[in-house]
């Protein structure tokens, strides 16, 4: 009976060693000042050394320090695509500048040490405290529109697709990642992605998530061109059918330009809004 019971034991601490997440890695030096905003930077990154050229934590369009560290590389690759809200911090977060440098042992990635390592700089030197809420918003459901997509499928080995979520995949000699791009002032260029990928970064031109509603699972090469001018608009009602077409043909809004130019459709309606919510911080300690 004493036997079973070390063994059970024993197998209990295994299996909690087996889920316990592993230990966020750390810098061993770090360097945090405060600079004036568009101060130049100088200097980059490479694997164990991180330099943040005068950056502020989060913009009004909530980019920045917080937003790359918390979303957009979270778990130390690509993590998502979208912007998330943030909400509850004081006002000097949007205005004052810092330049942050640290070093580590090893070669962490450069993706590694924006995340994960990065919210350890925060939640010390800043005092950092945040959570995560999902409520119910505004949101535009991607869906088709008249007629048959107008999509071209992704060529085979063109690019190779970046995965979100998970590590990026190592690429042969002579191919490349596939680049997938936005411009929040009138183009959205895709090499090769889904349509669920396509949905998250078209919400960088807009003001609110895009949800992929389409339910087709294929990689397409994307290229979207619009006018600008519609997103400073009022957008339509969760009721509004169609969103009103304001723009000449030649140069159409971004509504239109998803159906003619796509064959897919932009519908307003409610849906999860994901929020990042500062509980605490602090202007950080010194060197």
């Amino acid at each position: 009976m004493k036997a079973t019971f070390i063994i059970a034991a024993l197998c209990s601490v295994w299996l909690q060693a087996q889920s316990a997440p592993p230990a966020r890695p750390k810098f061993n030096v770090v360097s945090v000042k405060p600079c004036k905003p568009g101060d130049p930077g100088g200097g980059d990154s490479s694997p164990g050394s991180l330099h943040v050229g005068c950056g502020i934590l989060a913009g009004t369009d909530h980019t920045g320090i917080l937003q790359r560290a918390y979303n957009r590389y979270a778990n130390g690759y690509l993590t998502s695509v979208r912007v998330i809200p943030i909400e509850g911090a004081p006002d000097w977060i949007h205005a004052e500048a810092f330049t942050i440098d640290a070093k580590s042992e090893g070669h962490p990635s450069i993706l590694m040490m924006e995340g994960p390592m990065m919210q350890a700089i925060l939640e010390d030197r800043f005092k950092l405290k945040v959570h995560r809420e999902t409520r119910q918003g505004p949101v535009y459901d991607l869906t088709l529109g008249k007629g048959s997509p107008k999509l071209k499928p992704l060529q085979q080995g063109a690019c190779t697709p970046a995965p979100i979520g998970r590590p990026l995949p190592q690429v042969a000699p002579g191919e490349h990642l596939c680049r997938n791009m936005v411009a929040p002032r009138g183009a959205v260029d895709i090499e090769g992605s889904t349509l669920s990928g396509f949905a998250a970064l078209l919400a960088m031109a807009l003001d609110r998530p895009v949800i992929d509603k389409t339910g087709i699972t294929d990689y397409f090469e994307i290229h979207l061109r619009f006018s600008p001018d519609d997103l400073a608009a009022p957008r339509p009602g969760p009721d509004a059918p169609d969103a009103p077409t304001v723009r000449p043909p030649d140069v159409p809004g971004i509504f239109q330009a998803m159906q003619e130019q796509l064959g897919l459709k932009l519908v307003p309606a409610k849906g999860p809004v994901e929020v990042l919510v500062i509980d605490h911080i602090e202007r950080p300690t010194g060197n």
